[in-house]
C-alpha cells in the first residue's frame, strides 16, 4: 500500500471509458469479415497481377510461390495486429476493473475506519501521517487535513512525541503487531489508550511505514480499578457477606463470613443459608422476612443464627435482591454484623444511663424514677416518704489538695458508709459531684428521720484513710423534706425542698441537718430576684463605693480607708450589704462586680489626685471566687494603668479561706500582686484555719484583727488575750496590725496601749461617700504619710 493508494483523489475514482471502434475490433465476426475481404481480393486480383509482372512461365512459377508466401505473411501480420490490439484492450479493461474494485474496497475500509470509535492511523517511514480517521484527528486535536503529512512532533509535546516515535520504531522491528498501553494528554484530558501497532509493507515485503489502532480504555481501567477496590473491600470488610443465586445457593462468601460463622468458603459454597439457622425463630418470622424482601427488595433486622461450633449468636442482617434488566431475580446478597459485643455494650450503656460508674449507686435519672414510684405507693398506703439531700462539706479541699483519685476514693468510702447505715429497703443514690440522695419509703415520724440523719452525720465525720497514706476529713450538710407532710406534690418539688433545706444547713454552720420549712422557697425566690436585679445594677450604674476611715493609733489621724460596696437599687435607697453581697459571692456576678470595685477605687484615687486633695491608701476586699479565678493580678494591673495611679495607694484585702484550698497557687498570686507595688492585707485573721507554717511565707504587709475579737475586749476575760496574741505575732512577723470593729473608747485605749498600729470602726466613722472622707482628711492637720 503506497501513499497514493492511501490518499483520496477524484480522478482515480472516475469510471473506465469504452470506445465503439475498439469494441468492434475485439469482436470475432469483424476479424473474420476482414480476413474474408482480404482473401477474396487477393484471390481475385493476385493472379492477374502476377501474369502482368512475370515475363515467362518460369518467373510466373516463382512469383506464384512468392504470392502464396506473401499472402500467408500478410494475413499472419494482420491477424497478429488485430489480436494484439484485442489483448491490449482486454488488459486495459481488466486494469480498470481492478482499480475500480480497489477504490471500492478503499471506500469501504475508509467508511469502516470513520465509523469506528477507535483511533486508526498510518504513517510513512519518516513518521508522517498518511491516513487518520476522525477519531484519531479528534484525539490529536486537529483536522484530518491538518494532520496529513505531519509528524507527531508537530502536534504533541516533545516527551509524548518521542514516546510515540519509540513505540513506532519497536513496531517496525517486530515481526508481528505489538500492543502498548499508555496514558496520553488529549483534547479530552488525560486518557488511557491501548494501541496495536504494526509495520506497513508492500506486496514485496518492503517496509513503507507503520499503522496503528488506539482504543480509549480509560473507562475500562476505571471499572477494573473499582472492581479491584470492591473485591478488596469484600474480602476485608468486617461484616460477613454471602451472595447466592436465584435459587438461594451460596455462590461466594468473604473472609468475615468464615470468621464469624466458622464456615469456610468450601463449607458454604453450594449450600443454602439454612445451614446457619438457629431454630430460635418460628417459620412465620422467615415468611414475613421473604415477603418484605421480595416486595421491597430489601430486609433488615436482628436475627439469631448458629455458628459451626453450635454457638447461637445475634447478628444484624441486611438482605438485598439483585435483578437483571428484565426485572428477574439473579442474586441475593446478605451482609451481617455479629452484635454479640454490641449487646454487651448495650447492657453496659443501659447501666451507665441509670447508675453512677464510680459508686455503682443509682444516678439522678434512676433516682427520680424510683422516687416517683415510691410516692405513688405512699399515696396508696397513706405513708410518709422522706428525702434526704446530702452534700459533703470540705470535699473540694480534699479533691484539690490530694488530687481527683483521692477524691474519687473518698466518694466511694462515703457511699459505703451511708449504705451501711440504711435499711435494705431504703434507696441511696448519687446525684452528682459530692451530693447524695436518700429516699426513705414508709418511714416513721420526723423524730425517727432526725435520728437517722444524726447517725449518718456521725458516720461521715470519722476520718477516711486513703490509699495515699493520708486521712481525709469531711462532714455533711443534710436537707430533709417529707411527703406529703411538707405539701410537696411531686418528685421535682420534693427534691427542690430537700435541696433548699440542705443549703440552709450549710448556712447554719454545716455538719448538721435541717428539715424543710415553707419559708425556704420564698427565700430562694427572693434570692433569685436579688441576683437578677444585681446583674442589671452594674450596667445601670446603681453600684457605688463608700469609704470607712482607718486611723493611726498613735496620732488619731486618718491613715487609710476601706472601700465598701453599696447598692442604690432603682434609686430607692441603699440595699443592706448583707442582702446582696452573699448573693453576688455565690454567683459568677462577683467577678464583674469585683473588677468594677477595684477599677472604681483607682478612679476615685485619680480624681482626688487631679483635684489636689489629700491622699490615703484605699483598701479593697476581694471575694474568694474572684481570687480563685486566677487573673486578679491582671485586673489590678489594668486598673492601675488605666487610671495612672501609683500602686502604693492601693491595698488588696484577702481572707484566710482563700489560702486553704491551694496554698501554693495562693502564694504565687499574692507574689505577683505584690510585685506590682500593691499593699497586701490578711482580713479576719484568727477566724479561719490559719497555719503559721505558711503564714510566714505570705508576702503580707498587714494583719487585720477580726471585729469578733475586738468586741471581746472588756467583755470576756480571754478576749483581750487573743487580741494581744495577734498583735505580738504580727509584729514578730514584721507586719502592721489593724483592728476592726472598734466602737468604744475602752477598746480604743486598750488597743493603743498594746501597740496596735491602726484602728477601724464606728468609733471613728461609718462608711460614707468619698466626699465625707475628704472632709475628714481636711479636718486633720495632714494625712499620715504612707509607710
Amino acid at each position: 500500500m503506497t501513499e497514493q493508494t492511501l490518499s483520496s483523489s477524484s480522478a482515480d475514482d472516475a469510471e473506465p471509458q469504452t470506445h465503439p471502434a475498439s469494441t468492434a475490433v475485439g469482436r470475432p465476426a469483424w476479424v473474420a469479415i476482414a480476413y474474408a475481404v482480404f482473401g477474396l481480393a487477393w484471390i481475385s486480383y493476385s493472379d492477374s497481377l502476377l501474369l502482368a509482372l512475370a515475363p515467362d512461365m518460369a518467373s510466373l512459377a516463382s512469383f506464384g510461390r512468392l504470392k502464396g508466401m506473401g499472402f500467408v505473411l500478410f494475413t499472419g501480420l494482420l491477424l497478429y495486429r488485430l489480436l494484439l490490439r484485442r489483448d491490449r484492450h482486454s488488459s486495459q479493461l481488466q486494469d480498470a476493473a481492478q482499480a475500480q474494485r480497489q477504490r471500492a474496497a478503499w471506500r469501504l475500509l475508509e467508511a469502516i475506519a470513520e465509523s469506528s470509535t477507535d483511533a486508526i492511523y498510518a504513517k510513512d517511514a519518516q513518521g508522517r501521517y498518511l491516513f487518520v480517521n476522525r477519531e484519531a484527528a479528534r484525539l490529536l486535536g486537529a483536522s484530518v487535513a491538518q494532520l496529513l503529512g505531519k509528524t507527531a512532533a508537530h502536534l504533541l509535546p516533545a516527551e509524548q512525541a518521542e514516546r510515540l516515535a519509540t513505540e513506532d520504531h519497536a513496531a517496525l522491528l517486530a515481526e508481528r503487531p505489538i500492543s502498548i498501553e499508555a496514558t496520553l494528554n488529549t483534547a479530552d484530558g488525560e486518557r488511557i489508550y491501548l494501541s496495536t501497532k504494526g509495520a506497513l509493507r508492500d506486496s514485496g515485503g518492503n517496509t513503507l511505514g507503520v499503522f496503528g489502532v488506539s482504543r480509549d480504555i480509560t473507562a475500562r481501567r476505571g471499572d477494573e480499578a473499582r472492581w479491584r477496590q470492591w473485591a478488596m473491600a469484600f474480602e476485608n470488610i468486617r461484616d460477613g457477606v454471602m451472595i447466592t443465586d436465584a435459587q438461594c445457593r451460596i455462590q461466594t462468601v468473604n473472609a468475615a463470613f468464615a470468621a464469624i460463622t466458622g464456615y469456610s468458603a468450601e463449607d458454604a459454597v453450594g449450600a443454602t443459608p439454612r445451614l446457619l439457622q438457629s431454630g430460635r425463630h418460628p417459620p412465620e418470622f422467615y415468611r414475613q422476612m421473604w415477603i418484605t424482601l421480595l416486595e421491597d427488595g430489601r430486609w433488615q433486622g436482628e436475627i439469631w443464627n448458629r455458628r459451626k461450633n453450635g454457638e447461637v449468636f445475634p447478628e444484624w442482617l441486611t438482605l438485598n435482591v439483585v435483578r437483571d434488566g428484565a426485572g428477574q431475580v439473579t442474586n441475593y446478597v446478605g451482609a451481617f454484623t455479629d452484635v454479640t459485643g454490641s449487646k454487651t455494650v448495650e447492657a453496659q450503656l443501659e447501666r451507665l444511663a441509670h447508675y453512677d460508674p464510680l459508686t455503682d449507686l443509682p444516678n439522678r435519672v434512676l433516682l427520680q424514677a424510683r422516687l416517683e414510684q415510691a410516692l405513688l405507693r405512699s399515696q396508696r398506703h397513706g405513708a410518709i416518704t422522706a428525702v434526704m439531700v446530702i452534700d459533703l462539706d470540705g470535699f473540694k479541699t480534699v479533691n484539690d489538695s490530694l488530687g481527683h483519685p483521692a477524691g474519687d476514693e473518698l466518694l466511694v468510702c462515703v457511699a459505703a458508709r451511708l449504705q451501711a447505715r440504711l435499711r435494705a429497703d431504703d434507696l441511696l443514690g448519687r446525684l452528682g459531684g459530692d451530693e447524695f440522695l436518700v429516699v426513705l419509703e414508709g418511714c416513721g415520724p420526723p423524730a425517727d428521720v432526725a435520728a437517722l440523719a444524726r447517725d449518718l452525720l456521725a458516720a461521715l465525720a470519722a476520718p477516711v484513710p486513703l490509699a495515699c497514706g493520708k486521712d481525709a476529713y469531711v462532714t455533711a450538710s443534710i436537707g430533709i423534706s417529707l411527703h406529703p407532710v411538707d405539701g410537696s406534690v411531686g418528685v421535682v418539688e420534693l427534691l427542690r425542698d430537700a435541696d433548699a433545706a440542705m443549703y440552709r444547713a450549710k448556712e447554719q454552720g454545716r455538719n448538721r441537718f435541717c428539715f424543710y420549712t415553707s419559708n425556704m422557697n420564698a427565700e430562694a425566690v427572693a434570692k433569685l430576684e436579688v441576683e437578677a436585679a444585681l446583674s442589671r445594677a452594674l450596667a445601670r450604674g446603681e453600684l457605688l463605693l463608700h469609704y470607712q476611715p482607718k486611723v493611726d493609733a498613735g496620732s488619731g489621724r486618718v491613715a487609710g480607708a476601706e472601700a465598701l460596696l453599696r447598692w442604690d437599687r432603682n434609686g430607692d435607697g441603699l440595699v443592706p450589704p448583707g442582702q446582696f453581697i452573699p448573693v453576688a459571692e455565690q454567683s459568677s456576678l462577683i467577678l464583674d462586680i469585683g473588677a468594677w470595685v477595684i477599677d472604681e477605687a483607682c478612679r476615685q484615687i485619680r480624681a482626688w489626685m487631679d483635684a489636689g486633695q489629700p491622699l490615703v491608701r484605699v483598701a479593697v476586699n476581694v471575694a474568694a471566687r474572684q481570687f480563685a479565678a486566677g487573673d486578679l493580678d491582671q485586673v489590678v494591673a489594668g486598673a492601675l494603668q488605666r487610671h495612672g495611679v501609683d500602686a502604693k495607694w492601693l491595698e488588696i484585702e484577702i481572707t484566710e479561706g482563700m489560702l486553704i484550698t491551694d496554698p501554693a497557687a495562693a502564694i504565687s498570686m499574692l507574689q505577683r500582686i505584690k510585685a506590682l507595688g500593691v499593699t497586701l492585707s490578711l482580713d479576719d485573721f484568727g477566724t479561719g484555719y490559719s497555719s503559721l507554717a505558711y503564714l510566714q511565707h505570705l508576702p503580707l504587709d498587714t494583719l487585720k484583727i477580726d471585729q469578733s475579737f475586738t468586741r471581746r475586749i472588756g467583755e470576756q476575760p480571754d478576749g483581750a488575750a487573743l487580741v494581744d496574741a495577734v498583735i505580738v505575732l504580727a509584729h514578730r512577723l514584721h507586719l502592721r496590725v489593724v483592728a476592726e470593729g472598734v466602737e468604744t473608747a475602752q477598746q480604743c485605749d486598750y488597743l493603743q496601749r498594746q501597740g496596735c498600729d491602726e484602728m477601724q470602726g464606728y468609733h471613728f466613722g461609718r462608711p460614707a461617700p468619698a466626699d465625707s472622707l475628704q472632709q475628714q482628711l481636711a479636718a486633720d492637720a495632714s494625712a499620715v504619710p504612707v509607710r
